[in-house]
């Protein structure tokens, strides 16, 4: 999968500055590949996997917004007490602005006014990202990254990104199911996961009531795991095996 960066890039006229308000082109602020650039880039990472996935959000929401163009010198229209990233105000913004507006999403903290070549000492003075690394090739990026020109100790001029589209550092919600095989006259705590899935999913026993999680497989429970069967057209046998276990996951999921 092709890592995607997001950043303020250029204005409508191939310039640093003197362009309209408002993304004239759909480049201004945009996304695109990841690349290596020229002059290196420094790696930080929110210390906060959900904040780096609120950061790259906010990333992908200003360029996708029209409203929101390059100039460098008009750079303020997105700092904090301002607009946000989902204005429908005709603003302008550059690199560093966006990204200091992107991390102060993400972590309700102002890095201040950075610029890219004052990033290396605000972004460790904010305490908010791990220790700062180099990049090499081949070096994992996970979404919510936050790059910058330059090599450690020596951040130059030049342009800072956010990865929009990365590595995931953010587990996926895995469901507590219940291990198979389970079957009628079992008992025991996986017998009470299991009732508590069944009505998770919606299904009650003959009785048309809720399971009581009683950790007795009875009849109520073989009903409702049956009706669930039924409902995910499995063999409807009344018996918890692997094929009910790993669609009870998904389901729940």
């Amino acid at each position: 999968m092709a890592v995607i960066i997001g950043s303020a890039r250029i204005d409508e006229n191939g310039h640093a500055h003197g362009g309209q308000a408002g993304d004239q082109t759909g480049r201004e602020v945009s996304t695109q590949e990841f690349y290596v650039h020229s002059k290196g880039w420094i790696v930080a990472r929110l210390k906060s996997a959900k904040a780096a996935d609120t950061c790259a959000k906010a990333m992908k929401t200003a360029c996708a917004n029209s409203n929101i163009g390059y100039d460098q010198y008009q750079r303020y229209g997105l700092a904090p007490g301002k607009e946000d990233v989902n204005t429908s105000k005709k603003v302008e913004t550059d690199c560093s602005a966006l990204v200091r507006r992107c991390i102060y999403n993400a972590t309700g903290k102002d890095v201040g006014d950075i610029r890219t070549i004052t990033m290396e000492s605000a972004l460790k003075k904010s305490g908010l990202f791990e220790e700062l690394k180099q990049y090499k090739e081949g070096m994992t990026l996970y979404t919510g990254d936050v790059l910058f020109t330059g090599h450690l100790g020596h951040p130059v001029s030049g342009h800072t990104v956010v990865v929009v589209s990365g590595k995931s550092r953010t587990k996926k919600n895995t469901p507590n199911v219940a291990e198979p095989t389970l079957k009628k006259g079992d008992k025991g705590q996986e017998v009470a996961t299991l009732q508590k899935n069944l009505t998770q999913a919606g299904c009650k026993g003959k009785n048309g009531k809720k399971l009581n999680v009683d950790s007795v497989f009875g009849v109520q429970t073989e009903y409702a795991l049956k009706m669930f069967q039924k409902k995910y057209k499995i063999e409807i046998d009344g018996i918890y095996g692997a094929i009910s276990a790993s669609t009870m996951k998904s389901v729940l999921r």
